[in-house]
């Protein structure tokens, strides 16, 4: 990745990744996503001597916002996912035993935004479906793709305000288009790239023919 580096951690009862991409020139680095046991990732940044900037969240629901509570750096949404952050029946957290309400103030995006680290240029993909306001974030060949696309599946879609048809056209019209040589780290579960889930996603089984 032309000297950037990624770290993964899985945490929480759902394990969720999260992904700190850093700079070793300057040390600084950025959070993509915020799951509960974010304290893991804490010790790490203050043990190795990086400096966090900012946190950029894939979407709004629980799994991936409740670290948030124990982290004070900017933050980043799509604005059509700012409403989950404090609404629990949208973040998911309303069935936990503390439902989850943050009331931080959020930097709000959009499509095709763009966020710096130092020189490295992380572009922002806005990909509706498991959320009206999913996004992905790419830099150079390699792609965030939150809860939008996974080894062998998909975002699920029975949730509030979820869409089936939407998430499948984000993937035909926004991701597949990068190209296959695209390297895919997803919320949950092992990494990927296009060419392979191309292939194999039963999802996709219609996306190899048009």
């Amino acid at each position: 990745m032309d000297g950037l580096k990624i770290e993964i951690f899985t945490l929480g009862d759902f394990s969720t990744n999260a992904y700190v991409v850093i700079n070793p020139q300057t040390k600084n680095c950025l959070l993509i996503d915020a799951p509960e046991g974010i304290e893991e990732v804490g010790n790490f940044l203050k043990k190795s001597g990086y400096n966090l900037l900012f946190v950029v969240l894939t979407h709004g629901h629980i799994d991936h916002i409740m670290g948030l509570a124990k982290l004070d750096f900017p933050f980043y949404i799509h604005h059509e996912d700012k409403e989950f952050l404090a609404n629990p029946e949208l973040n998911l957290s309303s069935f936990l035993s503390s439902p989850f309400c943050l009331k931080k103030t959020p930097n709000l995006i959009k499509d095709n935004d763009n966020l710096l680290l130092d020189t490295y240029q992380f572009h922002l993909l806005h990909t509706p479906g498991h959320t009206p306001g999913s996004i992905c974030v790419l830099v150079d060949n390699f792609l965030f793709s939150g809860d939008t696309l996974f080894f062998d599946s998909i975002g699920r879609v029975d949730f509030p305000y979820a869409s089936y048809d939407l998430i499948l056209a984000s993937i035909k019209n926004k991701i597949l288009p990068l190209g296959c040589k695209i390297k895919v780290f997803p919320g949950h579960g092992p990494s990927t790239t296009l060419e392979r889930e191309l292939k194999n996603n039963p999802f996709l089984k219609e996306c190899r023919y048009t």
